[in-house]
């Protein structure tokens, strides 16, 4: 089988022929009848469901930016999908963005979408059982590779839990996005694999999906990833013949399957990604250069906690580099540095792989050098190797973080150490080289070396001692075991017992642990708000309400109440003016400077354009609402306090009205509004000549305010759809306060009209005297958009009214 001997074990077979002699001299029985998959999947089941059975015994979730971010955008989801209208643009989020085009936000997530459509609020809980899913999808897969190459039982397994448990899988669960795409490589590869071995276009049909979702990950993790399926896809193409069939006649029997996965990977894959980089271009994403990426790199002393949960402090008080130890490497972290699979398959890989010859086999040569190849990457300064990838190939320059090669680390892991159990369980012997033997003490030795001397360095030399102590155990009583069943001929029992160990020590040390798990009540304002946070949503409710009840749309900030309330608008159905996400409209990122977070004051700019919250552009945008984690006069670098009713003072949050905020919708006399589009700020270049420039003139619409030339009145809205009803006895221009952005398309009186921007970041749409009803919605997907997206792509940006 061409997809299944790629996964095949160190001298494995695909046929039942007796084994070799084992390495006492005598004939080796003949190899047991293989388990059947139920059995094998019905144990990764087992071992799955006692790490998440571990969350909620202790009532636990999945941290930080899982919950801050991710799970916040699902909620958004399944509110859009049941009030009837597309999750594509969110207002909820730094006043409108196009969730269309992020991968954050889980529009393209078969699996999330399919919930959303059924719960209209899913809990935290529901959420991270979700993400665990796709580990465990993950796992299944990879035990049904291992599988169909015959490996027995007990490897089967091993693959699966270190790849669901082990390394980046635990270290960075709060990465949904990068965890999704881990999880969707295994599937990927296995579906190839069908397809190649039967020829089968239905199963190329699945595989070029599973691909395409790989691809759509569009993460760092998800473009090493399909790098690595590409490569073991062409390993499968070009793998074993069968005798007397020729290389050229073995890929036309193929070629029909191949094209169909790739038609259909493009075909499902190519809209979201051209979306995705037409937001790129708009957004205010940085150009990196490798010094910013560096900075993402893995010290070598992290190589440790491969095998050593807590060598440095991993589990406790963490020391290891990216923190103050090491300053060069402050974009990695605690949870981005730790990489423990397991002494299990670190011995199995130093002893039957390094030792044994193994890693150059048949069945692992390609995952030996996946792994040399993720491990040189994710040492980014360290080796010239990422430097070498970073000038050379395309994409990785847009990633910031070598060490996010982590995922394909683990994943090149699993399927390793997994093949070589299976070596050891059919050929009976335990090869050592003693040369080689001394590489694997020697490579072994001098990351324990290093991460003993980093500690030192922080006084925490004793504690890094201490913790290796139980790897140092387990390899002892594994190879015990593993010696013991070639000795005795259970070898099958021996691997069987080994992996067991392996599951026990990631269950024990990986399972709901720090990095992974923090008690769900420090979210429970997302899922279900009680005391304290309750009264101030109860405040902030009640504010909106009358608002609207007088036909307003108010936008609030919330900034300073901590990470769950970054992005609670989201799930509240709030208008926020802020949130927390890296990417944003880059004009908007600009003028109005929320900040990447908003958890602590520190992060609000206040740029020429947006001089304080009562500015002309802050009333503009309708900001009416403040939500703060202190009195308003304490934040930092806040140019002057504005006059404000207290609605609520503490001690859980200040809440503020501001007065004098433009209505959403106006219409204005022809003329004098600014003919920009968010890719800058007019045409005056940018900077903060060009943001004060915005300022003045956005002051002078706001001080027309006795100008209005009619009456202008939203009749329906939802997140991607306003419909607008318009009097007017003269020409004038409809101004919508939310923001320009391609896709968003203009009907007035049910005739597609231009939309043009206005005072930097709104849409306008002129309009003769009379009545008219204006329906603005969004469809990125109109043939228009995605045209205007691609010119874009491939030559000059024309930027003003791309939609429909």
């Amino acid at each position: 089988m061409i997809g299944s001997s790629l996964f095949s074990g160190v001298g494995s077979r695909v046929d039942d022929s007796p084994e070799p002699s084992d390495a006492a001299g005598g004939v080796a029985p003949k190899a047991a009848p293989r388990a059947s998959l139920l059995t094998i999947l019905v144990c990764v089941a087992i071992v799955w469901g006692l790490a998440v059975a571990r969350t909620v015994v202790d009532d636990t979730v999945v941290p930080w930016d899982s919950k801050n971010q991710v799970y916040a955008f699902f909620r958004f989801l399944a509110g859009a999908l049941q009030a009837g209208g597309t999750p594509f643009w969110n207002p909820y989020h730094y006043g409108g963005f196009p969730s269309v085009a992020d991968p954050q936000s889980l529009v393209f997530a078969p699996v999330f979408l399919a919930f959303a459509m059924l719960d209209p609020a899913p809990s935290l809980r529901a959420f991270d059982v979700l993400v665990s899913a796709h580990l465990l999808a993950g796992g299944m897969a990879l035990a049904a590779i291992g599988w169909r190459a015959r490996w027995p039982a007990a490897p089967c397994v091993l693959a699966a839990v270190v790849f669901m448990l082990g390394g980046a899988a635990a270290g960075r669960m709060q990465h949904t996005g990068m965890i999704l795409s881990y999880a969707q490589a295994p599937i990927a590869l296995l579906l190839i694999g069908i397809a190649f071995d039967r020829r089968s276009h239905g199963a190329a049909i699945a595989a070029g999906v599973a691909a395409a979702l790989l691809v759509l990950g569009r993460n760092q993790a998800a473009l090493l990833l399909s790098a690595v399926v590409a490569a073991a896809a062409i390993a499968m193409l070009f793998g074993t013949r069968p005798s007397g069939v020729s290389v050229p006649a073995q890929l036309r029997s193929r070629l029909g399957v191949l094209a169909v996965m790739v038609v259909v990977a493009v075909a499902v894959a190519a809209v979201p990604m051209l979306l995705t980089l037409q937001f790129a271009a708009l957004s205010n994403r940085p150009v990196l250069t490798l010094d910013d990426a560096l900075a993402g790199s893995l010290h070598p002393a992290n190589l440790a906690t491969l095998f050593s949960a807590d060598v440095l402090g991993s589990h406790g008080r963490y020391f290891g580099p990216g923190g103050p130890q090491s300053a060069d490497l402050f974009n990695t972290d605690d949870s981005f540095n730790y990489l423990f699979v397991g002494a299990t398959p670190v011995l199995l890989i130093a002893w039957l792989g390094i030792a044994g010859g193994g890693v150059l086999r048949r069945g692992c040569r390609l995952w030996t050098g996946v792994a040399i190849a993720a491990l040189l990457y994710m040492l980014g300064r360290y080796t010239p190797a990422f430097a070498l990838a970073f000038a050379h190939v395309p994409g990785v320059d847009l990633f910031r973080r070598p060490v996010d090669a982590s995922f394909v680390l683990t994943a090149a892991l699993a399927p390793l150490s997994a093949a070589l159990l299976a070596a050891y369980v059919r050929d009976g012997h335990l090869p050592v080289r003693w040369s080689l033997m001394g590489l694997a003490v020697a490579l072994v030795g001098g990351i324990v070396i290093a991460a003993v001397v980093f500690a030192a360095r922080s006084g925490n030399g004793a504690h890094a001692l201490v913790a290796l102590a139980p790897a140092v155990a387990i390899m002892a009583v594994g190879a015990a075991v593993l010696m013991l069943g070639a000795r005795t001929k259970r070898r099958g029992i021996a691997a069987a017992v080994v992996t067991v160990i392996a599951a026990a020590e990631l269950l024990g040390w990986n399972a709901a642990f720090r990095l992974d798990a923090e008690p769900r009540d420090t979210y429970a304002v997302l899922d279900s708000p009680a005391g304290p946070d309750a009264e101030v949503l109860a405040v902030i409710d009640r504010a909106v309400a009358q608002a609207h009840a007088a036909g307003e749309r108010p936008r609030l900030e919330i900034v300073g109440l901590g990470g769950a309330w970054q992005n609670l608008a989201m799930v509240r159905g709030l208008e926020a003016t802020n949130g927390y996400n890296p990417l944003r409209i880059g004009a908007y990122d600009r003028l109005v400077a929320p900040g990447e977070e908003n958890w602590r004051f520190g992060f609000r700019g206040f740029p020429a354009s947006f001089d304080g919250f009562d500015s002309a552009l802050a009333r503009e945008l309708g900001l009416t609402l403040l939500v703060l984690g202190a009195p308003i006069e304490t934040m930092p670098g806040l140019p002057r306090v504005p006059e404000a009713e207290l609605l609520l003072a503490g001690p859980r949050a200040w809440v503020y009205r501001l007065p004098g905020a433009r209505p959403r919708v106006e219409l204005r006399a022809g003329g004098g509004a600014l003919a920009t589009g968010p890719g800058g700020e007019g045409r005056r270049g940018g900077g903060e000549g060009a943001a004060r420039e915005v300022a003045r003139e956005v002051a002078r619409e706001v001080a027309k305010d006795g100008e209005a030339v009619g009456n202008a009145r939203i009749t329906a809205w939802r997140p991607d759809r306003i419909a607008i009803e318009t009097t007017a006895d003269r020409p004038s221009e409809l101004v919508l306060h939310d923001l320009w952005y391609p896709g968003w398309v203009a009907e007035a009186d049910g005739k597609v009209v231009p939309i043009r921007p206005v005072d930097a970041l709104f849409r306008g749409v002129s309009l003769p005297a009379g009545k008219h009803r204006v329906v603005f919605r969004f469809a990125p997907l109109a043939p228009g958009n995605l045209l205007q997206a691609l010119k874009d792509l491939v030559g000059p940006a024309t930027r003003a009214g791309a939609a429909g």
